[in-house]
């Protein structure tokens, strides 16, 4: 086995979960990025030697792992042993009762929200996430965004992005939705349902579903599962439900039925039905492995969220500061709906960095009907991610245009600059403002509430 692992693109939140997983067992850490970040900051301060400004190696590690986000001419050019994200989380998996938790949206919440049920009930999970815990654990194992433990469950956020999912080897999946996304590397949504496809056709036949029955790309995609499966849902009938939802005082409880047999009043303190969605699908993952449901409850009331969802960062002047990682077209409208329940009669100004130009053209029309769905939407430039733009001719202005139309307060900014001196000269208007986006623009959510 490695023991001096060296990472290419570190500071992605994948990459660095990775980081801390293997420091935790011992090994020896180091890597690189294109850019310095919170992330490589924060690992930094935990002794790892972190070189900023290209992909190359330094050192002679034993094992290098590598982003998606390397081109593969780079890869080509490694000569030491090599793995994927994907391989890497699939390694860790081996030997062990793996948990793939995967999906469009909502992978990162479930995924945690399932690796603290399962440290809550005792059996000492090893958990790797995209996010990070906004407070840590009653044990003190989970910080951030992975946890090692000596117990044989391995939760992991499973991206599908360049079907990185199909290098792990889980014996249980959690679907949480399929929508059209990554369509720099999906040819269109038969081509993602497929790779979804595969992915649940590589368990074996004794390992298990859990999927969404509110979603109909995710029951399409069940239709060719050939192992055990359950479901959780809302508004259609699932193996474990939800009903009776209510919020009250930033709070929403709902009953939960499992065989048409009411087994619990859930109540969770963050919002929105795709927050419930997502905890319904760590609660029933956690009851197929015979968590009790009182360790499930105790887990969700107590979750105060993760980092960059739905998250309150501060305040500029009287106003709450949110960020929040939505960038997908349902992720947006979804905590649009979410922000309107929780905080009714307010009102919320939005700032939107679209992310990734290729996603951004291809969901245009579904973007403009999101955004359509609030009154005050300030729109940065796209967010270029490196590696992976192909000179598409997009950009904010043309969003802008469209909202415009629809009759929507929209306005441009050409940098995160300028969006601040507009967020800045509106701001006595609004009770909220919400950054949102995958890109920078959260590091301007935090910044404008200490400035």
């Amino acid at each position: 086995m490695a023991n001096k692992i060296y990472l290419i693109g570190i500071g992605g939140i994948g990459m660095s979960a990775l980081a801390r997983l293997y420091l935790a067992s011992g090994k020896q850490v180091s890597g690189c990025d294109l850019k310095a970040s919170e992330i490589t900051d924060e690992l930094a301060k935990l002794g790892l030697q972190i070189f900023i400004g290209s992909n190359r190696i330094v050192g002679n590690p034993d094992l290098v792992i590598y982003s998606s986000a390397v081109p593969e001419s780079e890869l080509n050019d490694i000569k030491l042993p090599k793995m994927s994200q994907g391989e890497a989380i699939g390694q860790a998996m081996e030997g062990k009762y793996g948990i793939g938790v995967t999906g469009t949206n909502g992978k990162s919440t479930t995924a945690a929200l399932l690796g603290l049920i399962l440290d809550r009930a005792g059996v000492d999970p090893t958990v790797v996430i995209g996010t990070k815990l906004s407070v840590v654990n009653e044990t003190g194992k989970f910080k951030a965004n992975a946890r090692l433990g000596s117990g044989e469950y391995v939760v992991a956020e499973a991206d599908e992005y360049q079907r990185k999912m199909l290098a792990t080897k889980p014996k249980m999946i959690v679907l949480t939705n399929v929508a059209e996304d990554h369509l720099d590397c999906y040819k269109d949504l038969q081509d993602i349902k497929n790779a979804f496809i595969e992915y649940i056709k590589s368990l074996p036949s004794d390992g298990i579903v859990v999927f969404n029955a509110d979603d109909h790309n995710t029951v399409d995609v069940i239709h060719h599962c050939r192992c055990h499966k359950f479901s959780f849902g809302i508004h259609h009938y699932a193996d474990l439900q939800a009903l009776n939802l209510k919020t009250e005082n930033g709070r929403q409880t709902f009953d939960v039925h499992y065989d048409d047999e009411k087994i619990a009043i859930f109540e969770m303190q963050v919002p929105g039905l795709f927050n419930i969605s997502n905890a319904l699908g760590a609660a029933l993952a956690a009851i197929k492995l015979g968590v009790d449901i009182k360790v499930i409850q105790r887990v969700l009331a107590d979750f105060a969220g993760t980092w960059r969802r739905f998250e309150t960062v501060g305040k500029l002047g009287s106003a709450m500061v949110i960020s929040d990682y939505g960038h997908h077209p349902a992720a947006v409208l979804g905590t649009l709906e979410a922000a309107k329940e929780f905080y009714p009669g307010e009102k919320v100004l939005l700032v939107f960095q679209p992310h990734h130009r290729n996603r951004t053209k291809k969901l245009f029309g579904e973007f403009v009907e999101a955004l359509s769905h609030t009154q005050d939407v300030i729109v940065p430039e796209i967010f270029e991610v490196a590696g992976r733009e192909h000179g598409e001719q997009i950009s904010s202005k043309d969003l802008v245009v469209e909202l415009v139309k629809l009759g929507v307060k929209a306005e441009y900014a050409e940098d995160l600059d300028k969006t601040e001196q507009i967020v800045k000269s509106k701001i006595k208007d609004f009770d909220i403002v919400m950054f949102m986006g995958a890109g920078d623009i959260d590091l301007l959510a935090r910044k404008i509430c200490i400035s």
